[in-house]
């Protein structure tokens, strides 16, 4: 995988743990074997709270996507 995902936190926010609940984990990894074999990467939303110090991540899910050449287009009727 090339590239790298950044959480980008409020102004002042001083959160200094991730917490990832291993369904997470299990679903970004079914979304990555399930992908088609012309799909070099799969995109996703992970949802959660942030509290206590803590950025909780609960749950995720894989946004359906096409990709040519360099860019990516989503299909926002599937999305809403």
């Amino acid at each position: 995988m090339s590239g790298s995902a950044i959480l980008t936190l409020p102004v002042g926010v001083t959160e200094n743990t991730v917490r990832v609940h291993p369904v997470v984990l299990f679903t970004i990894c079914d979304a990555y074997i399930r992908r088609s074999e012309n799909q070099e990467r799969v995109i996703g939303t992970l949802l959660g709270s942030i509290g206590d110090g803590v950025v909780d991540i609960k749950n995720c899910y894989a946004v359906p996507h096409s990709e040519s050449n360099e860019q990516v287009g989503f299909c926002l009727a599937v999305l809403f």
